[in-house]
Order: C-alpha cells, then structure tokens, then sequence
C-alpha cells in the first residue's frame, strides 16, 4: 500500500501546489483510491507532475460536506470516467462557517453527473479489505470549533453535528489503516469507535486531527492533548500521520509526547507501507 498526498495546506516541493484543503491519492490491493479532492483544481495539477493517472481511479470518497475537501466533483467525474463517487446523503446540505456573524457558505455541491454516486447512509464494505465507516456517533469536544454550522428550516443556523463525516478503513496482510478527513466528531472517539466495531487495532492513521482551534493557554484542553498523546503512544507500534486541520501548535505539543509515532503530511508526502 502507498499514500501520496496531492494537496496539503503546505508543499514539500516548490513546483507542487498547495492549498488549505486535503486530496490523498492510494493504491492498495491494485485499486486505486482518491481521498478528498481539495477547494479546487491544485490536486489534478500535482498529480500530474508526480505522474500520478487520476483517470485510473477506482473509487473517489469524499470525506465530508466541506469544500476544502470536496469541491469540484464534476471536474474529477469529466476526467475519470469510470471511478465511483462515495459520498455521506447529507453532504449536499446547506454549511456556513461563522466569521464574527457573518454566515459564509464552506459547502459543496451536488454534481450534474450523478450516475456513479454513491449516497452513503451506513458502513459499507465496497470490496474485500475497502471499507467506509459512516456510524460513528457525535460527542462533544474539548478541542472544537463552535464556527462551524448548518442551515435547517425552520430552526435557521444550529450547530453542525457532522452526520455528513465518513471514514475509510483499508486493510490487508499486516496493515490495517483509518483514513479520516478532518475528524470532526473526535479523532479519539472515531478510532476508539471503529477499532471497537473492527475488533483489531490500526497500526496506522492518516488524519486530520482538526485540532486548529486549540489553545495551549487553557488548562482543559492542554491536559486532553497532554492525555491523546500518551494514549496513542500507548498502543505500541502505531503510525500517525496528519496534517491540514491538525494547526501547528496542537502537533508540535502532541509531537513532544508522540515523538516518531507522529509525522507530517505534506502535499507530495509519500507513506509506503
């Protein structure tokens, strides 16, 4: 199995693009994945300078309802004529980012191209050692991001609780690995969830912690990351790789305590395992 990041918010190389926003190309039981395809067109530019084929794609997922992970469907359906498009049913609902009560919208949209979508309302297995994990309830967070919201009738703008979130688990010989997007119901909660429902542990996660908002001033929350870090570092042999909503502050600290078990992803990192 290998996983190239397409885009990150930051670049290895000066000649890749970066943006805020995640694109993860994989290839694992000769399938080849794509994870996210960013705000726009930078992951289809990079592919083709690290000589990545995007029209051999099998299988497209979209991480969540956010356009920094997936706009532009329609772009990768005119490229790839072939690949499915998993995707939670909600995501096409109405999603706004509170910027001092300014209601911006950070959804995306439906594609016209709908033939090989797939709406995604429970776990699927798509193929022996390709799964999708969609239940996994919502819990609060200590490290969270109150900005973050969704428009119903009637009710007007309430909190978001991130029904449109899924998660990809791809396992095969010894490995067994969580791919998350943004992770917003609680990167902890998520694996501890999944690796209940799995029976066996990961022995790697590629995420975005969405820990952006952490603030190491606040006691609460310094003594939960302080707790995450040990926690995961307690699981033995186990690989972190994250980036995009992590924030800098937050890994620095966790990278104190996770030390090697925790690494950066950037646009044109390559994981080989």
């Amino acid at each position: 199995m290998r996983i190239i990041t397409l885009l990150e918010n930051d670049s290895l190389r000066n000649d890749l693009k970066s943006a805020h926003g995640l694109s993860l190309y994989i290839e694992h039981n000769h399938r080849k994945i794509l994870f996210d395809i960013g705000p726009g067109n930078q992951y289809i530019r990079n592919a083709k300078k690290l000589g990545i084929d995007l029209t051999d794609v099998d299988y497209l997922i979209i991480s969540h309802g956010h356009r920094d992970h997936g706009r532009g469907i329609n772009k990768f359906l005119s490229i790839n004529k072939k690949a499915k498009v998993y995707i939670q049913e909600t995501a096409f609902q109405k999603l706004y980012k509170n910027y001092n009560k300014i209601y911006i919208p950070i959804g995306i949209r439906k594609p016209i191209f709908s033939k090989r979508l797939i709406l995604v309302n429970d776990d699927i297995k798509i193929e022996n050692g390709i799964k999708i994990y969609n239940n996994v309830e919502h819990v609060k967070q200590i490290i969270k991001d109150d900005t973050l919201l969704k428009r119903e009738s009637g009710n007007g703008f309430v909190q978001d609780d991130f029904e449109h979130e899924i998660y990809l688990v791809l396992y095969g010989g010894k490995n067994k690995v969580l791919v998350s997007g943004c992770s917003h119901k609680g990167i902890e909660h998520i694996i501890d969830s999944i690796e209940k429902q799995e029976k066996k542990p990961f022995n790697t996660v590629v995420a975005g912690f969405h820990f952006s908002n952490y603030d190491s001033s606040n006691l609460r929350q310094s003594m939960y990351l302080d707790n995450f870090g040990s926690k995961m570092t307690s699981k033995g042999n186990v690989m972190y790789y994250t980036g995009h909503c992590t924030g800098d502050d937050a890994y620095l600290d966790l990278k104190q305590h996770m030390k090697e078990s925790l690494q950066r992803i950037k646009t044109g990192s390559k994981i080989q395992l």
